[in-house]
């Protein structure tokens, strides 16, 4: 009778997987050994490829959007072609090469050692790992805040791939491939591709031509549109090529070799407001801000709002007469008349990073229960990005050239003993070097520079677990890791200025100037778990991360040249993992308390005794902060066909004590952290409709909200207690859908979506830029959108 009920159990459950993507049993690596998501002590959002799929996520912002108290955007047009990743109030938003990732991006265990370049397109993926919390003794480089891993499908020599065709709103023209082959009886390959073309969603518009009565020259060759292009577009091609050795059962060596070209227009950002007007370089007395929009005597901004406004959310600031889209921008990236003297110039029209990487995995099974893991790779980029201040005029701009190529190198050995110890040791040795190369253009000050970064990081790390009995399981990992990071600031002048190309007096002491972070960390974990049944297991552990220090990498003055320290996370969590009702629903929830010390954060105005006060982009350590929170992730399969999925997560920052230096910046215990989301929450679901011989058609619906969020440091008025509205990022709850038809031996798939059905208007960040030009930026997210998509599996 035994035999009979459990094969008849695992009919059903097999049944189930397999009408269902999510309920299959998901294999993770997060421990470096494979192991079934529910069975690991971790906090861990895991989507396979086939999910990916069904929901229509084509980038890693996507799959964010599924993930608790995770927050993956786009960069503003400021950072260029950057992600801004935090997890559980942990991360960074600049893309400056002076500060550490707060989340650690790896591909195939490779990491991505700066931001830039980390808003991945998701292509020819077995799954998706995102890991909360600190995972020091867990991943190849310390990541104070968490880790994002995406693994690829690796070639297998069975054949197969697909070849697939999208079309949408906004000329949106994909074309994605991949076939697996094999080379030899032991040498296996796959050949992955993908193309992505699509128009921006904000248009930019000549300000002279759609105003000729304003006295604004124009700049545009088509008086009949007045259109001069438009910002938010994506062009790219991409290619990867991997290769698979298996000379013996125990030896296999995987080769990766990935390109990317990228010819992507700016990042889409619009004007939101303007405060008080002065002409340029002055302050008007009593008013909080700097220069801002004047030309030739023309007042073109007011303590009530701008004529380039075409919308704002922050009330009756738009006054232009041609526009009321939030869609809008009437930036020209064109300099026609250089307040220092210097010939006219144009800022390029791009947000591109190419880039391209070799790794190499080799693992060896030295013995039954030993094995070897080493892994090297070499990855290298260079790309350009512009931004500018959303007006025909230029208070601020910036062209940038961006370079980083970066080695790394990590061995682990692991083994297993007794069947009850599983022991990893390793060590990680990364060096990158970066530089950026820009013209920088504000309101009272016009250089270039010429920055580089060299850095080193070395580290050795042991993790090892302990199964008491069958059911009771402890473990603990230590790390230490030795950084060493120099900045070395270059400065210049403009060409053909008024100062005959030299460097402004107030920047030129920092050309050559050079500060660098040294130091050491230890890290550890420490956790216990008890599975109380074969589908609930709770756990809990203590774990430790950080982040390293570094130097301000935009002074303006040499005063303003102050280094920072690291960051340091103490993390205390506890959850369960359960599988519940016969395995027709998964159930998983994590609490969490963090002690966050030395936070760092980005001041606008600086503190007293460096001048000047402003313009300011100081980094500085902020203080001490309790960060605590829970999530809750849930997959529901409650008949053949049906799957829905959830999650919900809260999240609470307070300062518990202040450096002097952050209230000397006007940072104080009443703020809260940046990117801080109190209630996140999504909710999809997705029935199969058999049609027998006629094929499976499949309907999908998700929705996903994020709360409101400060993205400045200094985000509540002490005196007052009101919030700083031009610094919030407002909630949003977006409704996606998506209906698939495949045929009944599923080589032909047909799919139908439809993204932010609702058209809710939102912005994914702001830019604050009221210590300069006295304006802030949006950056919309895009408006409603459809697409459909063919696909051939073969």
């Amino acid at each position: 009778m035994a035999p009979t009920a459990m094969a008849q159990e695992a009919d059903s459950l097999a049944a189930a997987e397999a009408s269902s993507p999510d309920a299959q049993q998901i294999v993770v690596t997060a421990q470096f050994r494979e192991q079934n998501l529910q069975d690991t002590p971790l906090a861990i959002t895991a989507v396979t490829g086939d999910m990916l799929e069904a929901r229509g996520q084509t980038s890693i912002e996507d799959v964010g959007a599924q993930a608790p108290n995770v927050t993956l955007r786009q960069s503003p047009a400021t950072y260029g072609p950057a992600m801004v990743a935090y997890i559980r109030g942990v991360g960074q938003r600049d893309s400056s090469f002076a500060l550490e990732p707060g989340v650690g991006v790896y591909v195939d265990d490779v990491y991505l050692s700066t931001v830039h370049g980390s808003m991945l397109g998701l292509l020819d993926l077995e799954r998706v790992e995102i890991l909360r919390g600190p995972q020091g003794t867990l991943a190849g480089m310390n990541s104070i805040g968490g880790a994002i891993k995406l693994y690829s499908k690796k070639p297998d020599g069975q054949g197969g791939g697909f070849a697939e065709l999208t079309y949408g709103s906004y000329d949106r023209l994909e074309v994605k491939a991949a076939g697996d082959f094999a080379v030899t009886d032991k040498l296996f390959a796959r050949v992955s591709g993908a193309s992505v073309k699509r128009d921006g969603f904000v248009t930019r518009y000549d300000y002279g031509c759609t105003h000729p009565d304003s006295g604004i020259p124009s700049v545009v060759t088509n008086t009949d549109s007045c259109k001069l292009g438009t910002e938010g577009g994506r062009d790219y091609t991409a290619g990867r090529l991997a290769l698979r050795w298996e000379p013996t059962d125990r030896v296999s060596l995987d080769i990766v070799g990935d390109i990317t070209r990228d010819d992507s227009e700016v990042g889409a950002s619009t004007l939101l407001y303007v405060g008080q007007a002065a002409p340029p370089g002055k302050e008007v007395t009593g008013s909080s801000g700097g220069a801002a929009y004047f030309l030739n005597g023309i007042p073109l901004g007011t303590a009530q709002g701008s004529q380039f406004i075409t919308y704002s959310p922050y009330g009756n600031f738009a006054l232009d007469s041609f526009s009321k889209s939030p869609y809008v921008s009437y930036e020209t990236y064109i300099d026609l008349d250089p307040r220092d003297g210097s010939a006219p110039w144009q800022a390029p029209l791009k947000s591109a990073v190419n880039n391209w990487g070799l790794s190499a995995n080799l693992n060896v099974t030295l013995a039954d229960n030993l094995a070897l893991t080493s892994i090297t790779a070499y990855r290298d980029y260079d790309g350009v990005f512009s931004s500018g201040d959303s007006t025909p005029f230029t208070p601020g701009q910036v062209a940038n050239d961006i370079y980083n190529h970066q080695f790394s190198q990590e061995v682990r050995l692991s083994g297993q003993f007794a069947d009850i110890v599983n022991v990893t040791v390793g060590g990680m040795y990364l060096h990158k070097r970066s530089q950026n190369i820009s013209r920088v253009t504000l309101a009272t000050l016009m250089f270039m520079e010429n920055n580089i970064v060299p850095s080193t990081t070395w580290a050795a790390f042991a993790n090892a677990d302990v199964a008491l009995t069958d059911r009771l399981t402890v473990g603990g990992g230590i790390r230490y890791t030795d950084m060493k990071k120099t900045f070395k600031y270059g400065r210049g002048g403009i060409p053909g200025s008024d100062l005959g190309g030299a460097p402004p007096p107030a920047i030129a002491g920092l050309d050559g100037v050079e500060s660098t972070f040294k130091g050491d960390h230890v890290d550890y974990r420490a956790v216990i778990q008890y599975s109380w049944t074969d589908r609930l297991m709770t756990y809990a552990q203590i774990s430790t991360g950080f982040k390293g220090g570094g130097a301000n990498q935009r002074p303006f003055t040499p005063s303003q040249a102050i280094p920072h320290q690291p960051e340091t996370l103490t993390a205390y969590e506890a959850g369960f993992k359960s599988e519940l009702f016969d395995r027709m629903m998964r159930f998983n929830v994590s609490g969490f308390i963090n002690k966050y010390n030395d936070i760092l954060v980005s001041v606008t105005t600086c503190p007293e005794g460096v001048i000047p006060r402003n313009p300011c982009a100081l980094p500085i350590n902020a203080g001490k902060a309790t960060v605590k929170g829970f999530e809750v992730e849930a997959s529901l399969n409650p008949v053949d066909g049906l799957l829905i999925d959830a999650s919900l997560a809260y999240l609470n920052f307070k300062y518990t004590k202040m450096s002097e230096l952050a209230v000397a910046s006007g940072v104080g215990l009443e703020d809260k952290g940046q990117y801080v989301m109190p209630w996140q929450w999504n909710i999809g679901a997705q029935y199969q409709i058999d049609l027998g011989k006629a094929g499976m058609l499949t309907p999908r619906i998700d929705v996903n909200h994020d709360d409101t969020f400060n993205r400045n440091s200094n985000n509540v008025d002490a005196a007052t207690g009101g919030k700083d509205i031009f610094g919030e990022v407002k909630g949003r709850t977006l409704l996606n859908a998506r209906i698939t038809y495949e045929t009944e031996d599923g080589a032909w798939m047909l799919a139908l979506e439809g993204k932010n059905l609702t058209d809710k208007l939102y912005y994914t960040d702001v830019f604050d830029n009221r210590g300069s030009t006295n304006s802030v930026q949006g950056s919309p997210g895009e408006p409603r959108t459809f697409a459909i998509t063919v696909k051939r599996r073969f």
